[in-house]
């Protein structure tokens, strides 16, 4: 029998797949679908020598964008806002903390979350090894909209 757990992490699977699924289609009406593994979009992508953190876009059309992010150990930002965003954050690898609902909490692979625009969050990278994650935002992210509250 299932736990009520193991369907909440399913549903959650569930809608991070039905995201890229939807930034693909949308994508596909302007431009060639996409389909990409993130292991091999770092590797086309490494950091530059003094970079600590990096986004790479993978696909963004009117509704969504979708990035491919990564950060070496210890590193963070400070807690933020999107005014005009939704962010949905999937962690590919690593561990961190997330601070969310006004507190911190230890994530890691497997973990979603989503932030609606004006609630304060950040994440902050606590393992030995890169923090890798996909980010989505929606409406598209076609000008900057991190605002610090720090």
């Amino acid at each position: 029998m299932l736990s009520r757990r193991n369907l909440s992490i399913g549903g959650l699977v569930f809608l991070l797949v039905f995201c890229v699924c939807f930034a693909s289609v949308s994508v596909a009406r302007g431009a060639d679908q996409i389909l990409t593994r993130v292991d091999e979009v770092l590797k086309a992508n490494p950091l530059k020598p003094g970079e600590k953190a990096q986004a790479i876009k993978i696909a963004e059309d009117d509704t969504i964008t979708v990035t491919v992010q990564w950060a070496a150990a210890g590193v963070g930002l400070p807690k933020h806002i999107h005014k005009t965003h939704n962010e949905t954050v999937y962690i590919v690898s690593g561990t961190a903390q997330m601070y969310v609902n006004d507190k911190w909490v230890e994530i890691g692979a497997g973990n979603l979350h989503f932030n609606p625009m004006g609630k304060v969050h950040t994440v902050k990278n606590t393992g030995s090894e890169p923090l890798v994650l996909l980010s989505i935002f929606s409406p598209a992210l076609k000008e900057p909209d991190r605002h610090f509250v720090e």
